[in-house]
């Protein structure tokens, strides 16, 4: 059996290995962000009909900085009064929107919005739905 000698030196094995590697990561890594940097539109869906809430029935909508969340929605007790938006925050489509130092926070990507619903840094920039509530009492009607 014939016995090929086609070696490289153990430093040329390794420019190779390190150039084939750098284009692996690269091509990965560039098309992961291109993939990420993509404007997708995350609309939530509208409300079917109107929403009530028992303000007896949830303790944490009687003092300021309380909210809950229903029907895909956050329902929130703030200084300015009560304020409803939707859980999905538009920069990914996550349902993590909560309340925090009065105003909107999605706990996946840090996105914040202010009470009317408008971004306040680079991953909220596209805003977050906001109803109209209605107070009758202890009933809170949101539409």
């Amino acid at each position: 059996m014939p016995v090929s000698n086609d070696s490289i030196s153990r430093f040329e094995f390794l420019k190779q290995l390190g150039f084939q590697g750098a284009a692996l990561i690269a091509a990965t890594c560039l098309g992961q962000g291109l993939a990420s940097c993509q404007k997708n539109s995350v609309t939530p869906a509208p409300l079917s009909g109107p929403v009530t809430v028992d303000l007896t029935a949830n303790t944490a909508l009687q003092k300021t900085g309380g909210y809950i969340v229903t029907n895909n929605i956050v329902v929130a007790n703030t200084s300015k009064g009560f304020v409803a938006v939707t859980v999905v925050c538009s920069h990914e489509g996550q349902k993590q929107v909560r309340l925090q130092n009065d105003e909107f926070y999605c706990t996946a990507h840090g996105a914040r919005y202010g009470l009317d619903g408008k971004g306040l840094n680079a991953n909220g920039s596209r805003g977050l739905t906001v109803y109209s509530v209605a107070q009758s009492g202890n009933i809170l009607t949101i539409s």
